[in-house]
């Protein structure tokens, strides 16, 4: 079986993950634009009766080799990326686990491969956390897989103290600081896209407890037009995004896709002749020829200060990460009076939310009604895996209100659920609008009554369709009418 690492290099890969040489199966086998005869000839030497694809591009190629690997089992999987002398984790394991290496704990080489496979088995299923969480009798690693929170290994307790080490050393977090939370990042390249990972660390009564968040900085950009909003929506966010001045927001939980979401609206203008401007905390997708400018806390570099710089730049359009303070809302407010458009996110989880939002942050309510242009809400649901949907459907996937563990196969690590699609609502702030906000009335038990979220209408017709169970819908939508 060719690894995910020379596949990468060589641009060849066998679209069977368990493919066997001695098979007189016909293989097919994907190839890059760029791959060599030198290496078709290899393989069709090696393997026999085989069946090329016709050439692909590197990003199509890229696409094809991480579906293809990312369901391939992590203990059987082979080194995945760059980063260092990666060994399968099984490997690593036994390695690990070895008397010597136990006993010899000077000795980090087998730590190194262990942490090594598991980022990139990481990486290569597409896991947006790591957690690695000490326990009394166990040293436990899971990754969150489309929001599903997966078992990968558990290794004995007395492995965490080394391992954490190493993550604190990558990370440039100090290792002899045991009492308190720490933060740190690190880099990883994978081909041509840069990883960023950020980490956490967080002191338990078992030990140091820590999560790698993955952020990807490349080949993560989603067109406008694919995100699946519905035609109405897409139509009317186009339109505003196309503005020369108002804020835009879009609201949600932790995780439901807004920053995607206001990239795809940067991307959509890019090419428009217009100054571009982000105060950002991190920096997801590089942007050519898009300034992004990646918050400092420590520099004292917050969303507020750097957005009052970006604003003696001459911006058209300015990005900001996050309101999360009355600073933040104050500058981004004013500056979409003066001549800015400024698109951004707020933690809540409606359209109208936002604007009870602001109000708590101290915004006086005719500058809502002045600069506000327009609010999106948005949910990302964890769709039914198509391998095993019937049974979970026979188990009651669409009926249940409560949420309960789904039977699951091999192809969705036995979750039941794998891939998720976004729901969206949104709300435009029409002139009728305006005078309510301003007046300080929008928010009346009447106006809650009579204008609905669209978001547990298009969660039910979900179920319905047989796409998401009913739990799904229920747990993400459950708040979305208050």
């Amino acid at each position: 079986m060719i690894s995910f690492q020379k596949a990468s290099k060589l641009g060849i890969a066998s679209e069977d993950v368990n493919l066997k040489e001695n098979s007189d199966k016909q293989k097919k086998f994907l190839i890059r634009n760029d791959c060599s005869q030198e290496t078709i000839d290899d393989i069709r030497r090696h393997y026999g009766n085989v069946v090329f694809s016709e050439p692909l591009n590197a990003d199509e190629f890229d696409r094809s080799i991480q579906k293809i690997y990312k369901n391939k089992s992590i203990i059987d999987d082979e080194e995945m990326i760059s980063l260092g002398d990666t060994i399968s984790l099984e490997d690593a394991t036994q390695s690990l686990l070895s008397k010597t290496s136990i006993e010899n704990n000077s000795d980090d080489a087998p730590i190194i491969q262990m942490l090594n496979s598991i980022i990139s088995q990481s990486l290569a299923k597409g896991a947006s956390d790591i957690h690695f969480e000490p326990n009394e009798e166990s040293f436990d690693i899971k990754m969150r897989l489309d929001g599903n929170i997966i078992n990968v290994l558990s290794l004995r307790s007395e492995i965490a103290s080394r391992l954490i080490s190493r993550i604190k050393i990558l990370g440039q977090i100090n290792i002899s600081e045991r009492r308190l939370p720490q933060d740190g990042r690190v880099t990883f390249k994978l081909g041509k896209q840069i990883i960023d990972v950020r980490i956490s660390t967080l002191p338990t009564g078992s030990g140091e407890r820590v999560v790698m968040r993955i952020l990807g900085k490349q080949n993560q950009l989603i067109k406008l037009d694919k995100l699946q909003m519905p035609e109405i929506i897409y139509k009317n966010f186009q339109s505003q995004v196309r503005k020369p001045h108002g804020l835009i927001l879009v609201t949600g939980p932790t995780g439901s896709g807004k920053t995607t979401t206001l990239y795809s609206a940067i991307d959509s203008i890019s090419n428009l002749g217009l100054n571009i401007m982000t105060i950002e905390d991190p920096i997801e997708i590089s942007f050519p020829g898009i300034s992004q400018t990646q918050v400092n806390v420590k520099l004292g570099l917050d969303f507020a200060e750097g957005l009052k710089a970006i604003l003696r730049q001459d911006p058209d359009v300015i990005m900001v990460g996050e309101i999360r303070d009355p600073e933040t809302a104050s500058v981004a407010l004013r500056a979409s009076i003066t001549g800015h458009l400024v698109l951004s996110t707020l933690h809540t989880n409606t359209t109208y939310g936002a604007i009870s939002r602001l109000r708590d942050l101290g915004v006086d309510p005719y500058m809502i009604s002045s600069s506000l242009n327009s609010v999106i809400a948005q949910r990302l649901l964890r769709k039914y895996c198509l391998n095993c949907r019937d049974e979970s459907i026979n188990l009651g996937g669409n009926s249940s209100d409560q949420l309960f563990k789904l039977k699951g196969c091999e192809q969705c690590d036995y979750s039941g659920l794998q891939g998720r699609i976004a729901i969206f609502d949104y709300l435009n702030i029409n002139s009728e609008l305006k005078n309510k906000i301003s007046d300080g009335d929008l928010l009346s038990k009447e106006d809650n009554i009579h204008e609905k979220s669209n978001l547990s209408t298009e969660a039910n017709s979900l179920v319905k369709n047989n796409v998401i169970p009913k739990f799904e819908a229920v747990r993400m939508t459950m708040n979305d009418n208050e």
